[in-house]
């Protein structure tokens, strides 16, 4: 059956790979009807025995894929191409290396490859690495010495890193202005040797390896058209009036003097924190918004998911309740603004898709840089960068001191406040200690000396960063809201009390530190909806 596969929209990128060379299928192609088998029109038209150049004394009979075969050209297994054999040398070449004898010239370079028959110890001068069994290719007019492999890169690749085409440079000294020290690869955070190629966008002057460029390849379709679209600002224009999607009924209106905010406990509804100048109000419903969270774009994308995710004040979580996001970089649940992703599940608060791909945290003294591929530790808490998605927010890794820092301790803040301490409190990683003695002055616990914590000058203060601003300090508590699982108001609030308490509708303990409260239940149970709804069930049972 013959069928048009790929289609491209603006909220999907749909790809399917080859089942004959493997390769990613932009075009028309065939597909089995009864299971997920593709071919390209290429693949499906190839000839069942061929002749070959590289190997002219016999002819080459067409092989499906095999476990057991790998490529003379290219040395890459065949176990998931089809590939040509010859009976009496056991020689075999698959399809790709097979029909690319002479590079297309469309493909990063502006002259023919032509292969080298015999086997030479060189260095390619694309990638760097050194080779002693492959196949090399030489342009012709350049002489520039290449792998096969190499020389097939595509011109232009589209990662989900960044949002424009990166462009296949084959000298990325001819673009890139050595300064006192070599760039970093955007994906691995490795030196990246100027005199080699490499993967470049000039206009956020994003690089990569050829190699980490390719592995996180999701296509050549480019989403730079793409607008993030928000509310209609000039560079540095304040407007004074405006009419945000969030609250379409009055318009709001800008306030530039601190002096206008009446109380301290009034938060922004985009980010959660305390509203300071500038800011957006409603003097009618007490609404307020910092203006750099009104100036958010509507549509954006995150270099870890390849959706594109807009924002919204009603995120998705399994329960959705009053406007709360469940993060799936810092996994934190917060009120506010996050960006969904209408395809799946995906969604990112507000902090952590602001954060730049490269940042210095005022806690670090290097430059730290958003890594996608890690798998690390964040070394100011010793949490995993995976706790419970796969498709997580990555780590910030420092290249000159190995230092890796996750997004939930990325996104403390830099100063907080406890009651019991009249000074604000500094988010720190050494503080002096002659006693050798590290204990969070909160809970009475020892603390890892190793990890962040929060500290007073002045007291001698040192507490853990969740006994000072809890693990989800962007809720709102105090906030009380109705739902269809309970049958009284039910109020965000902290456990401070009684710590050890277990949940009164499933009887299991509170992994956080906060919960929801029904005064007139006398209850405090889980934020779930087997908790708000079996709660009523119990007391009717018992």
């Amino acid at each position: 059956m013959f069928v048009e596969k790929f289609e491209n929209n603006d909220e999907e990128i749909q790809v399917s790979v080859c089942s004959g060379c493997d390769q990613s299928i932009y075009a028309p192609a065939y597909k089995c009807s009864d299971c997920n088998f593709f071919l390209h029109k290429s693949c499906a038209e190839l000839s069942t025995e061929i002749q070959h150049p590289v190997h002219p004394s016999h002819t080459l009979v067409i092989q499906k894929p095999s476990e057991s075969k790998f490529c003379y050209a290219c040395r890459r297994d065949c176990d998931r191409c089809i590939f040509y054999h010859c009976n009496s040398c056991d020689f075999d070449i698959d399809i790709a290396c097979a029909s690319n004898l002479r590079s297309n010239t469309d493909d990063g370079h502006q002259h023919e490859f032509i292969p080298i028959l015999q086997r030479i110890h060189f260095t390619c001068e694309l990638c760097g690495d050194e080779d002693r069994n492959s196949v090399a290719q030489v342009c012709r007019i350049c002489q520039l010495l290449a792998h096969t492999f190499c020389t097939r890169m595509p011109r232009t690749i589209k990662i989900m890193a960044d949002r424009h085409l990166l462009t296949l440079i084959h000298l990325l000294a001819k673009v890139i202005k050595e300064h006192h020290d070599l760039p970093v690869c955007n994906l691995c955070y490795k030196r990246i040797n100027l005199k080699y190629a490499g993967y470049y966008c000039q206009r956020c002057d994003f690089v990569a390896h050829l190699k980490c460029a390719l592995k996180n390849s999701i296509g050549t379709i480019d989403d730079s058209s793409i607008e993030e679209e928000g509310i209609d600002f000039e560079e540095g224009e304040e407007l004074e009036e405006l009419k945000h999607f969030h609250h379409d009924q009055h318009n709001l209106f800008l306030s530039r003097n601190q002096v206008e905010v009446h109380h301290e406990h009034k938060l922004c509804e985009g980010c959660v924190k305390s509203i300071s100048a500038p800011f957006y109000s409603c003097q009618q419903c007490n609404y307020f918004l910092h203006s750099k969270c009104a100036r958010l774009p509507r549509k954006k994308r995150h270099p870890k998911h390849p959706h594109l995710l807009t924002l919204s004040a009603r995120a998705r979580v399994n329960y959705d309740v009053d406007g709360l996001i469940r993060c799936y970089a810092c996994d934190r649940t917060s009120h506010g603004f996050g960006y969904m992703c209408h395809v799946c599940t995906y969604s990112i608060d507000i902090r952590c898709s602001s954060i730049s791909r490269t940042f210095r945290h005022e806690v670090h003294q290097h430059p730290l840089f958003h890594d996608v591929i890690s798998g690390k530790k964040c070394n100011a808490c010793d949490r995993p960068d995976t706790p419970n998605y796969n498709d997580n927010g990555g780590v910030f890794v420092c290249t000159e001191c190995n230092f890796v820092l996750g997004f939930e301790c990325a996104t403390l803040p830099l100063k907080a406040k406890y009651e019991y301490d009249p000074h604000p409190l500094l988010l720190t990683c050494v503080a002096k200690n002659d006693s050798e003695e590290y204990y969070c002055l909160i809970c009475e616990k020892e603390r890892n000396p190793n990890h962040w914590f929060y500290y007073c000058v002045e007291c001698n203060f040192t507490a853990h960063p969740q006994c000072v601003v809890g693990s989800d300090p962007y809720i709102k508590y105090g906030r009380t809201f109705d739902h269809e699982w309970h049958q009284h108001p039910l109020t965000y609030a902290r456990r401070t009390e009684d710590v050890s308490r277990p949940c009164d509708a499933c009887g299991r303990t509170f992994m956080k530190n906060w919960g929801l409260n029904c005064t007139q239940c006398e209850s405090f149970i889980h934020f779930n909806r087997a908790c708000m709804f079996g709660y009523i069930e119990n007391k009717i049972t018992s």
